[in-house]
């Protein structure tokens, strides 16, 4: 309906609009490929699991609304420069408001979703949603100024939909990168994860504390330290309490590696690893 209303009345803001709707849609398609392909379970070719294809499918929406957002305001200076016309009726305003209340609608709804189900991909399916209804509110100023005199407005508002579009883009494929490069989790988190380790009865000492993340799964490995005279299965205790506490203070926590070093070691022997 919108490349409709673009074509019939020459509104860049309309159709900057209607490209972001299609995205919308192959970004639907897109995370629910990224979705089926994270919910398949580890095996010997992926241990770690599927989970970053959300991540990626992620990604790949935002890189697509950045590529929109740049064409759309390559397009606003061309017509700028070599002239434009813009016929906008009362009907056509009608329809853009309606298409403004869907994304709205299916903007909600998607969000509770992502958030129920912790999913990256749906998460940026609910983003595209969000930034195409505040793109809509560009839409509405844009071709209400045209339709009451003001064209260069329609082209005004295109440009302001493309901004919305990169900032978007920007924030969220960040986001989704920092997890696709093994970035760590928040200092907070590992900050707590370093005291309820300490918490643990026969813990001294911990060092090399460092996670990452797939999707929204957290992984944890660090090495604490125990006194030289325990025995080993006393040891081996320790590391599976250091495990158990890590998991209940954190539920996003899917994996944690502990290694158990005697207390007073060489710390040189430490140097191969994170500190």
């Amino acid at each position: 309906m919108e490349l409709v209303i673009a074509w019939s009345t020459g509104s860049l803001a309309v159709l900057a609009d209607a490209f972001h709707s299609g995205v919308d849609l192959t970004g639907s398609l897109v995370a629910l490929s990224g979705i089926r392909m994270a919910l398949r379970a580890a095996d010997v070719g992926h241990a770690y699991g599927y989970r970053r294809y959300e991540n990626a499918a992620a990604l790949v929406q935002f890189v697509l609304i950045a590529i929109i957002g740049v064409t759309v305001i390559e397009e606003a200076v061309r017509r700028y420069l070599t002239g434009f016309t813009v016929t906008i009726t009362g009907l056509s305003l009608v329809a853009i408001l309606a298409t403004l209340v869907l994304d709205v609608l299916l903007f909600r709804y998607i969000s509770r979703r992502s958030a129920a189900l912790e999913s990256s991909a749906l998460e940026a399916d609910a983003f595209h949603f969000g930034t195409d209804a505040i793109g809509k509110v560009g839409v509405v100023l844009g071709v209400g100024m045209a339709y009451l005199g003001y064209p260069v407005m329609d082209l005004v508002g295109a440009v302001g939909i493309a901004v919305v579009f990169l900032a978007s883009a920007f924030v969220m494929g960040k986001k989704n990168l920092q997890v696709l490069v093994d970035a760590s989790p928040p200092a907070e988190l590992l900050r707590d994860l370093r005291a309820t380790a300490m918490r643990v009865e026969g813990v001294s000492g911990i060092h090399s504390l460092r996670g990452r993340m797939s999707g929204q799964a957290i992984f944890i490995d660090l090495a604490v330290h125990v006194s030289p005279d325990v025995s080993l299965e006393r040891a081996h205790g320790i590391a599976h309490a250091v495990e158990g506490a890590v998991r209940e203070k954190i539920p996003g926590v899917t994996e944690v590696v502990v290694h158990v070093e005697p207390s007073g070691h060489d710390p040189r022997l430490d140097e191969a690893h994170a500190s």
